[in-house]
């Protein structure tokens, strides 16, 4: 019997048999072997892409709060002397040490990591929807853009830039014309070549944004030892010290709050790209736990950022 495929199911001669039980026969056997032809569920991999999106609009919004309070920072702590052009730079003594707490070039690699994870999930739901002529093309180009904007930041890490690199590989072997269950097998060595590639970029994400609630602490803590050493009368002086000191405090904790979320957040993405990955033949009523866990993250991020504005 010739080798049946998704393509063209074979159906076995039947000339002498009956018309209605040669179509029951056609049912059973176009059955037997569309049994792994069914169409991939892509739902899940749309919900990764919204997930990984959601974490990259957060933390970019994170960044900006962080800005804010380097701003504020130096309002509290200009350098002695008289007023300069170089009197707010973000250059300050913190127990006699020099500390730099420009930190928005520090952040925009992790904004860019962020985007190489999220075009990476984008190029692998194109796949899956098997949109070979115009949206994967767009996906693979984004991913391309991403990796290069993450690998012109000297401040990135080598690993982080070796895991974008491997994503970027990863993904580069999808080819735009192939059978159902090649296309599965593709997908699934695809997402497994990328795992360690996302374990990089997640680490490094979480590196910096320990980086960056230490400088929040710094910061407010300075700003508050500051204030305390000011000396206001009561009166309209002080309601405006007391606004300044509590903006501070609210500030600080709101990104120490985001930050903690954030990793929380990105820590998921892994463990629910391996599970997508491992549940790739099953069907929509599938119960992902690891995807949930990600997207009830994700939420409680956007949640923690909102109630804290």
């Amino acid at each position: 019997m010739p080798k049946a495929s998704c393509a063209r199911p074979f159906l076995p001669a039947v000339a002498r048999t009956p018309a209605g039980v040669r179509f029951l026969v056609a049912l059973v056997a176009l059955g037997a072997i569309c049994a792994g032809c069914a169409s991939m569920p892509t739902g899940r991999f749309d919900t990764l892409v919204a997930a990984s999106k959601g974490v990259e609009t957060s933390t970019a919004q994170t960044d900006a709060d962080l800005v804010k309070l380097t701003r504020r920072f130096m309002m509290f702590s200009p350098a002695p002397g008289p007023y300069r052009v170089d009197s707010f730079a973000p250059v300050v003594e913190v127990g006699g040490a020099r500390l730099d707490f420009d930190f928005g070039p520090r952040l925009e690699p992790r904004q860019a990591a962020l985007g190489v994870l999220a075009a990476y999930t984008e190029v692998l739901a194109a796949f899956a929807r098997k949109d070979y002529g115009g949206e994967l093309d767009r996906a693979t180009h984004s991913l391309g853009g991403s990796v290069q904007r993450l690998a012109g930041h000297v401040t990135t890490s080598a690993a982080a830039k070796q895991g974008a690199g491997v994503l970027a590989t990863a993904v580069n072997g999808l080819g735009h014309v192939i059978t159902e269950r090649m296309r599965r097998a593709a997908l699934r060595k695809a997402m497994d070549d990328a795992a360690p590639g996302i374990a990089a970029i997640v680490t490094f994400v979480k590196e910096i944004n320990v980086l960056g609630a230490t400088a929040a602490t710094t910061m407010r803590d300075q700003m508050i030892r500051k204030a305390n050493s000011l000396t206001v009368a009561d009166g309209v002086a002080r309601l405006q010290l007391n606004e300044a000191v509590q903006a501070v405090i609210v500030e600080s904790n709101a990104i120490l709050a985001q930050l903690k979320q954030e990793s929380t957040a990105v820590d998921a993405i892994a463990p629910a790209h391996a599970e997508i990955r491992d549940a790739i033949d099953q069907d929509d009523r599938a119960v992902l736990e690891k995807l949930r866990t990600l997207v009830a993250e994700v939420k409680r991020l956007q949640g923690v950022y909102s109630s804290l504005k």
